[in-house]
């Protein structure tokens, strides 16, 4: 029999829901029967959350991974040192806590460059809090980039059983048609294709955005679905890749979710998001790719305004971890 995937999960920001999240998807019995699953957090956050929600969810420190016994029901706890925030936490931005998430996701993908973990999931950071404690990226996915040494790492969003790429993703809207070339998105098309076969797609059906209202009229509205989006579509079939388009954006999600695709590359970040954040929460998540071991996370915040009352959803958090499990 296959070894089970090892998936380290981190913390994310220990103010956040994350933590409430962690002790409510981690406690399933089934998990240790799909993965050898560990924890990179505070130790004392996770307890007091456990106790919060009356669950009876176990947690066991260690300070190296040698030492995770992986038992059913007792989850094995890396707490790094200098990172003992303690319970209690205000849920609010502050660079101690952005830090902490930063230093949690970076030890993940560490031991992940050593073949000690074979995917990571994170609880969801706060963005502002990151900068705040001096990381000068655009987000945790340029962090990764760094740390790693992988040049061209990307998100991919699960839409129900639908699977979704931007070519932009974090830049300005008035940016975004600068970023729209052939060759960014027939690497789009491709990668999409990649990752649709490892979930079993024999023959993927893809639909290509366009980025234009009405697909641009025939250069109407703008030519990039001319000068670029078409001909890269044209270079991906002749790779025997089943893609289709440019399909405008307005109706682009309903044919995919009606079977009529398996994934979809859209040309920048809302244009893929809002649609995947229509669908209910349990079955939409955010994948990292292009790094050393699959990366998954939710399609969600923080949500500092609901941490700590036990009211929140971990539908995506859950759908992050059966991806992570599924790619690793």
């Amino acid at each position: 029999m296959r070894a089970l995937p090892t998936i380290a999960i981190a913390m994310g920001d220990p103010a956040g829901i994350g933590p409430e999240l962690m002790v409510k998807v981690l406690a399933d019995a089934r998990l240790h029967t799909r993965c050898r699953a560990f924890i990179i957090g505070d130790l004392a956050v996770l307890r007091e959350q456990a106790a919060t929600l009356g669950s009876d969810l176990r947690f066991r420190p260690i300070k190296n991974l040698d030492a995770a016994s992986f038992q059913p029901g007792c989850l094995d706890v890396l707490n790094p040192p200098g990172f003992a925030l303690g319970a209690r936490l205000p849920a609010a931005v502050h660079p101690q806590l952005g830090a902490a998430a930063a230093h949690y996701l970076q030890l993940a993908y560490e031991l992940a460059m050593q073949s000690r973990a074979d995917g990571v999931v994170m609880a969801p950071m706060n963005k502002e809090s990151f900068r705040a404690a001096g990381y000068d990226y655009a987000d945790e996915l340029a962090f990764l980039a760094d740390i790693t040494g992988c040049p061209e790492p990307y998100i991919l969003g699960a839409v129900r059983d639908i699977w979704a790429v931007a070519v932009t993703e974090h830049v300005a809207l008035r940016q975004v048609a600068d970023f729209i070339t052939r060759p960014r998105v027939r690497d789009k098309i491709k990668a999409l294709d990649s990752v649709l076969r490892r979930l079993g797609k024999r023959q993927p059906r893809i639909a290509c955005a366009a980025l234009n209202p009405h697909a641009g009229e025939g250069g109407l509205f703008g030519c990039e679905e001319i000068d670029a989006i078409a001909p890269a579509i044209a270079d991906a079939a002749e790779l025997g890749i089943a893609v289709s388009g440019p399909v405008p954006a307005d109706i682009v999600f309903k044919r995919a979710l009606g079977g009529e695709f398996d994934g979809v590359v859209c040309m920048y970040h809302d244009q893929m998001n809002i649609a995947r954040k229509l669908q209910a929460r349990g079955d939409i998540a955010t994948l990292w790719m292009g790094l050393p071991v699959i990366g998954a996370t939710t399609a969600h915040g923080t949500a500092f305004d609901i941490a700590g009352r036990g009211i929140a959803d971990p539908g995506s958090l859950r759908a992050a971890l059966e991806y992570a499990i599924r790619l690793a």
